[in-house]
C-alpha cells in the first residue's frame, strides 16, 4: 500500500507543467493536476504525456503483484491488487510530493483496471470518450464511467458464467464513489450551469 501511494503520488501534470511550461498547473485552468486541465491549458501533447504517466502508474502496482511472492495470513493476489489500486488513487488525488494537492484519480484508476481486469476497464473507457463526445464535460463522463465499471464488471463476467470477485466489485464501487467525491467541485458548477466544456489549448512553449 505504502510502495502503490508513493508511486501515485509523482504527479506528472505538476512536473511537466513547471519543468516544461514554468506554471503550477494548479494554478491554471480549473486548477487540477490533471489530463483534462493540462490539455485546456497547455495543448493535446503534454496532455498525451500526462495521460500516459498516470494510467502507466496504475497499471504498474497491479501489474506487479501477482510477481510478488506473497504468503498466508495475506490475502489473494485479486484483493492485493484492489488494494493497491485504490492506495495508488489516493497517492494521485494527494500527493505527498506535491504538497497533497494533485488530480481526480480517473487515469490511474484506469491504468488499475487495465491490469486487473483489462476487458472491462476498456468497456469502461469507451463510455468515458461517448459521454465525452456527445456532453465535452469530462467531469460528467469521469463519474458515468466510474459508476459504469461495477455494472461492466457483473454484466461481462455474469454473461461468460465467470462473476468477477467480490474485491473487484467492491474496490470499483469504492472508487466510483471517491471519484466522485473528488470531482465535487465541477458537479457543483455544473449543477449552476458553470462548467466548462473542453477544449483544446494551443500553447508554445
Amino acid at each position: 500500500m505504502l510502495s502503490a501511494y508513493l508511486l501515485g503520488s509523482f504527479s506528472s501534470a505538476v512536473q511537466i507543467g513547471r519543468w516544461v511550461y514554468g506554471i503550477d498547473i494548479r494554478e491554471c485552468g480549473s486548477r487540477n493536476a490533471g489530463t483534462s486541465n493540462v490539455l485546456r491549458t497547455c495543448g493535446w501533447r503534454p496532455a498525451v504525456g500526462v495521460f500516459l504517466v498516470d494510467v502507466g502508474k496504475g497499471f504498474l502496482v497491479c501489474w506487479v503483484v501477482p510477481l510478488l511472492a506473497f504468503t498466508p495470513p495475506f490475502p489473494g493476489v485479486v484483493t492485493l491488487q484492489v488494494v493497491a489500486a485504490v492506495a495508488a488513487v489516493v497517492g494521485h488525488c494527494y500527493p505527498l510530493f506535491a504538497g497533497f494537492r494533485g488530480g481526480k484519480g480517473v487515469a490511474t484508476a484506469l491504468g488499475a483496471f487495465l491490469a486487473i481486469d483489462p476487458i472491462s476497464a476498456a468497456a469502461s473507457g469507451v463510455v468515458f470518450l461517448l459521454v465525452v463526445i456527445y456532453g465535452r464535460r469530462v467531469s460528467v463522463a469521469s463519474v458515468v464511467a466510474c459508476f459504469s465499471m461495477p455494472g461492466i464488471l457483473l454484466w461481462a463476467k455474469r454473461a461468460l458464467d465467470d462473476p468477477a470477485p467480490p474485491s473487484v466489485v467492491f474496490g470499483a464501487i469504492a472508487l466510483a464513489i471517491f471519484i466522485t467525491f473528488t470531482h465535487r467541485s465541477n458537479l457543483f458548477q455544473l449543477w449552476h450551469g458553470r462548467e466548462p466544456r473542453l477544449h483544446i489549448a494551443v500553447r508554445r512553449r
